[in-house]
Parts: C-alpha cells; structure tokens; sequence
C-alpha cells in the first residue's frame, strides 16, 4: 500500500516506509539525466572536487590490506573516487550506468563496466569492499542492489555507501513552502533539496541494509559535499553556501551526540556495513 507524502509524485510504502518516486520512466529519466552531466566534462569535475575531501576521510580510515584490497565502486562516474583508491594500493573496478562516464573513465585506464550492480557479471564473493556514493538514492529496487553486492563481498567484507537524508531534505522543503511569500529566502533554499528516486532516512536505511543480510551496521551524519557543486547560487555562491553547510553539520554533529546517534538530521547519511564471515573488515 503506497501513500503519497509532503511532495507528489512522492509516496511512502506502508510495508518498509521508504519514500520514492512513484512515476512512470523514472529511471529512465535518471539515466538520461546522468548521460548530460556527464557529457559536460567542467560540471563532472567540478562536483568530484567538491567530493574530493568526503574520499579522503574514507581512504583516511580504512586502509588495503595484501590480498583483502579489492574494491569496487558502484555507480564511479568518470572514475575520481577509483584513482584516489588506486594511488593508495587498492585493486579498483567500477560499475556505470552512464556510458560516456565509463568511457571517461576507461580514458584514464581505470576498469570500468558498463551498467548496474545486478547486470554485471562480477564473481561471487570477489571483492572486500563496495562503495556507493549517492548511488543508492537513484536505484528503483534498493534491497536487490544492495543484495547483490552483499553477495560479490568476501565474508567479512565491507560495504560503504552515502545517500541523501530524508530527515533533512523534508524540513528543507517545508521551510522553502513556509517561506513561499519571500521569494528571495524561499527560492535559493528550495534550490538545495534534493530528492532522488529513493529517499531514505536513519530507519528505512537500516532497514534495507538488515534485509539484503549485512550486520555491524554504523549510520552516521556525513560530512557535506563543499559549497556549491551544482551551481544553485549566483556568484560567491560556494562560500556563502559552505558556511551554512557548517553550521547546519555542526548543529546536527551535536544532535546526534546528544541523543546518543539516535537523532541523525544531518543533510546526507554515511553507512557501513559488514558481510557476516571470519575476517575483519579492512582497515579496523
């Protein structure tokens, strides 16, 4: 039983309580969407700048251990996070749905395959860690991604991934709608709420991650994306917007600290996740 929420064609399922988009050809729309971002080599480089630091952190923490160091990386773009990974001793290969991201990619010697999780053909249990960097929000059925990739980790193997916060992005679309009679407030915070074609919160995230069979699972606030990656301010934009990603991280940081992690507000989720078996996930 579908029920629709704040913003249609949003809807929520009664059953599991993720909210999605309920409308026909949204994936396709998804592909076709990722297919101009792409083509445009300037915007893709400028948002995997922007990203460059959330990269760092996880490569920070978890470190390639010999003959434990294949990763995969789930929806790669033009392949950033994969060189990152590369330069610091993992054996990388990627998954794309968007082909001039995969050829972009193949350019600079990076493997990549063409296409999504579940139509790869990659070996059961062949790689100790999988990543998905704001993939999981554009996936129509998000247990079956997730399922698979459980299925490709080795046992113990680690997943990673990031989505956008539903938590967050609802409040964002109610204040812009309180603010609708200040069109100078209500437009530039509208321009930052995002809703993929799945919207998760803390609940609903865990929620898949227990049902595709992954236990030892840490939801965190992610740190944001730096400033304006996707140009929804005029100029000095970056800057402007930087700031209140700070302070809105901070405040959610001391929110979650406060309520013990279980109050999680902050704009994007960070997820980790184990594959039950004998060895430790890489790098703890």
């Amino acid at each position: 039983m579908l029920t629709p929420v704040f913003d249609p064609p949003l809807v929520r399922c009664r059953a599991c309580g993720l909210v999605f988009t309920n409308q026909e050809g949204a994936q396709e729309k998804v592909r076709e969407a990722f297919d101009v971002i792409y083509g445009d080599p300037q915007d893709e480089q400028r948002i995997q700048e922007r990203r460059r630091p959330l990269y760092q952190a996880f490569l920070a923490r978890y470190r390639p251990i010999p003959g434990e160091n294949r990763l995969l990386d789930v929806g790669c773009g033009s392949g950033q996070f994969l060189r990152l990974a590369r330069e610091r001793g993992w054996d990388v290969v990627g998954t794309e749905i968007a082909e001039a991201a995969a050829q972009a990619a193949r350019a600079a010697e990076l493997p990549v395959r063409v296409g999504s999780l579940t139509t790869a053909t990659l070996p059961e249990s062949s790689f100790n860690v999988v990543t998905l960097w704001n993939v999981l929000d554009f996936i129509p059925n998000p247990v079956v991604e997730i399922r698979a990739a459980q299925r490709i980790l080795a046992p113990g193997g680690l997943l990673v991934l990031r989505v956008s916060n539903l938590a967050f992005q609802s409040k964002v679309y109610r204040a812009s709608r309180l603010l609708r009679g200040w069109s100078r407030l209500a437009a530039p915070l509208a321009k930052q709420r995002f809703v993929g074609r799945v919207s998760f919160n803390a609940r609903t995230l865990r929620h898949t991650l227990e049902r595709a069979g992954f236990d030892q699972i840490e939801i965190i606030n992610s740190m944001p994306t730096y400033g304006d990656p996707y140009r929804t301010l005029h100029w000095g934009g970056d800057r402007a917007l930087q700031a209140m990603k700070r302070f809105v991280y901070g405040l959610a940081w001391l929110m979650a600290v406060c309520s013990g992690g279980r109050v999680l507000l902050g704009s994007s989720l960070l997820a980790r996740a184990v594959k039950q078996g004998k060895s430790a996930a890489p790098g703890d």
